[in-house]
């Protein structure tokens, strides 16, 4: 069963994981949302394993695209192709934020709304400002959670 957040990512983008892991933090305490990301795998694991198993598990999938992320090869070989297959063939839900001025436009998500006002790259933004954005995901995300416990398939 599908009931999980997956998560991509490029390493060096961690400080908005950070950020978006602290603002689920309360949503995953009352249990309207499960997260993965690749935190999560243990040293010894194999990494395109772990990554096959949590998409198979996923309901939606946060992407937090910037140039780093769209530069990942990894991510374009690995995350990318299954994560945009499940949400053609499998309804996983897909949302993205913009973190920087990249050529979002020149990929496959582009067909996906983001989950903010692309004229405000959350790198420009405030703290404050970021957390809105953060904020507005969560409950988006705990939104598909309640729908799923109202309409069970």
């Amino acid at each position: 069963m599908r009931d999980s957040i997956f998560i991509s990512y490029s390493h060096q983008d961690r400080k908005f994981l950070n950020e978006l892991q602290t603002m689920l933090k309360s949503f995953q305490r009352l249990g309207t949302v499960n997260v993965w990301d690749d935190t999560q795998i243990q040293p010894g694991d194999q990494w395109r394993e772990e990554i096959q198993k949590a998409l198979a598990k996923a309901k939606a999938a946060v992407l937090l695209v910037s140039t780093n992320f769209l530069a990942s090869d990894f991510i374009a070989q690995n995350e990318l192709p299954p994560l945009l297959e499940a949400a053609k063939k499998d309804g996983l839900r897909v949302f993205w934020v913009c973190l920087d001025n990249c050529p979002h436009e020149k990929t496959e998500i582009v067909d996906y709304q983001a989950v903010h006002d692309l004229s405000k790259l959350v790198s420009d933004l405030k703290p404050n400002q970021r957390k809105a954005i953060w904020k507005n995901l969560c409950q988006r995300l705990e939104g598909l959670e309640q729908a799923r416990q109202l309409h069970p398939r």
